[in-house]
């Protein structure tokens, strides 16, 4: 399953892995994420496109009540 929206937050596990991701959608729907391992691209990297309002696309698969982000492209 896939999201694509503007990211609200990301919050790093490590320099290089993200612990949690939060996007809006073009119908205003806010998502939240945990992460699962690499996604692809750094914390700074998503952060980036944050601060420059450029959209990215999440990939996702529900676990339990979750919705866990296993990979972002631009």
């Amino acid at each position: 399953m896939t999201v694509r929206g503007f990211v609200l937050d990301v919050q790093a596990r490590t320099l290089t892995e993200v612990e949690s991701l939060t996007m809006v959608d073009k119908d205003g729907a806010v998502w939240r994420f945990q992460a699962e391992g690499n996604l692809g691209f750094t914390p700074s990297h998503i952060r980036e496109h944050m601060l420059q309002g450029q959209e990215m696309t999440v990939h996702y698969k529900g676990k339990g009540d979750a919705l866990v982000a296993v990979r972002v492209t631009d």
